[in-house]
């Protein structure tokens, strides 16, 4: 996206808020999981996070805590659409995001499963609820946010 075609951001309209809160879904999970969160973008009709680990660190764990990270947008989005009436998350908007875990998986010794990566994302967005949703308008307004 460029400034010619960028929406507008606005805390208040929903489908901006959604992203926000899968963005945020994402940046808690892997901050928890032992990632370095280096940047959370909102970009109106978009977003993203970037993550860092040092080379030496990356296995098993760090593996497993991006896998769960990257299904944690898509939950939290999921979460946060039912209880405002927005209906569900769509896979096809996290086709990235399923295509990174599954990347990832595959290289896994011990490979999780998409549905044990999600209920473990559900999990671990639960503790951190009441921040994405103070976060999220803030993340929409701002265009970034650091955690």
């Amino acid at each position: 996206m460029g400034w010619l075609f960028e929406t507008k951001r606005d805390p208040d309209d929903p489908e901006q808020l959604a992203i926000a809160v899968h963005e945020l879904g994402h940046a808690w999970v892997w901050k928890d999981g032992g990632l370095s969160i280096t940047e959370i973008r909102h970009q109106g009709d978009e977003g993203y996070v970037k993550v860092r680990y040092r080379e030496q660190d990356w296995g098993e764990v760090l593996a497993l805590a991006y896998c769960v990270g990257c299904w944690a947008g898509f939950e939290a989005e999921d979460r946060w659409r039912k209880a405002n009436g927005h209906g569900r998350a769509k896979r096809g908007h996290s086709s990235h995001d399923i295509g990174n875990f599954k990347h990832v998986a595959r290289g896994m010794a011990k490979r999780p499963s998409e549905s044990a990566a999600r209920s473990l994302a559900c999990k671990r967005i639960a503790p951190r609820w009441s921040q994405i949703l103070r976060q999220a308008p803030v993340l929409v307004r701002d265009g970034r946010i650091s955690i």
